[in-house]
């Protein structure tokens, strides 16, 4: 059983991992020429829909194990997807480069969402224990 602090810290690691990603992604959004509101939103709501009730189903019908080794699986294809977005977005730069900001940003966005959700209204027994 982990104790209090390294809870703590890996909370905090996480929080902090989260701040990053917003940060970047307002940085990217407050930096592109045309500010892809619509986008932004549209990728915010999407990831609030999709990632909020996945995440709270695995951890309500999955075990510790078995969500450790999907979550390995899931950032392995993650890895993936973005080495070829990276490829992509470099051969076709100027066509490409305002819908990335905002991607960004309605992901860090709605991924914000579902942490917030999370800690204000998720019954008990769908949040992570210890948390």
């Amino acid at each position: 059983m982990p104790s209090e602090a390294s809870s703590r810290r890996r909370r905090l690691g996480r929080s902090a991992a989260l701040v990053a990603v917003c940060a970047f992604a307002a940085v990217q959004f407050y930096a592109a020429d045309p500010q892809p509101w619509g986008l932004a939103t549209a990728w915010a709501v999407a990831t609030a829909l999709v990632l909020g009730p996945v995440a709270w189903l695995a951890r309500d019908r999955l075990s510790a194990d078995r969500r450790a080794t999907l979550m390995y699986v899931a950032f392995g294809v993650g890895l993936l997807v973005a080495s070829v977005w990276l490829g992509v977005a470099l051969a076709f730069a100027p066509r490409l480069f305002p819908y990335g900001p905002g991607f960004l940003a309605g992901v860090a966005l709605g991924t914000g969402i579902v942490a917030l959700a999370e800690r204000t209204f998720v019954p008990e027994r769908l949040r992570v224990a210890g948390l």
